[in-house]
């Protein structure tokens, strides 16, 4: 730093301005601060990606139609004399595909947890069309029915002429039947997302 400024006037030391006409005494660097540049805006998810980051459940459009897919295939494969037999591999299946198409509807990959709800989504539309066909059944050949039911146990008899015992027995099968196809159905989904994530582990 000089001792002397332009102006004549002697320099305080280390002082950066003149104190008598105000002239800087060295001079600044100059920091030019770098632009950076804004953010880019986050791609706004697809309709079909906003569907599949839903939870699975009833209020996820893909779940229910997997669900119902499934249900209906189920329902076809129960019609079929001699694989009607097979009921409990069909409901197994039904969980089990129902994870895998969603997957390839979604390419999102469920955890066991998801996968169990899938299956159990998928067992309730099983059960509510399942009870669709009985109900239609018996409305059409209830009374044959009922009158074999009587011919191979004869102790039925008293049940079918009582319509309230009639009726709780009829609910009580239809509670039973329900939890066997919603559980079944779950451990179907679970099973299913357990071993697609045993698989993306091994391809990883």
């Amino acid at each position: 730093m000089p001792e002397y400024c332009t102006c004549g006037a002697k320099l305080v030391e280390d002082a950066r301005f003149c104190h008598r006409c105000g002239r800087p005494t060295r001079e600044e660097p100059i920091v030019v601060e770098a632009e950076v540049p804004p953010p880019l805006p986050a791609a706004e998810p697809t309709p079909q990606e906003r569907l599949a980051r839903l939870p699975v459940s009833f209020g996820n459009p893909i779940a229910l139609r997997v669900a119902f897919i499934m249900s209906l295939t189920i329902m076809f494969l129960e019609m079929i004399p001699g694989l009607n037999f097979l009921f409990l591999v069909w409901w197994l299946g039904a969980g089990w595909g129902a994870v895998l198409l969603y997957r390839r509807i979604t390419g999102m990959a469920l955890t066991v947890q998801s996968g169990a709800r899938l299956g159990s989504i998928t067992g309730v539309l099983t059960f509510l069309a399942m009870t669709l066909v009985l109900v239609m059944t018996m409305a059409v050949a209830g009374n044959q029915v009922l009158e074999s039911m009587v011919k191979q146990n004869p102790e039925m008899q008293q049940v079918v002429n009582d319509p309230a015992t009639l009726a709780a027995m009829f609910l009580v099968v239809l509670v039973v039947i329900f939890c066997l196809v919603v559980g079944v159905c779950a451990a179907g989904g679970a099973l299913g997302a357990r071993a697609m994530s045993r698989q993306a582990n091994t391809k990883a």
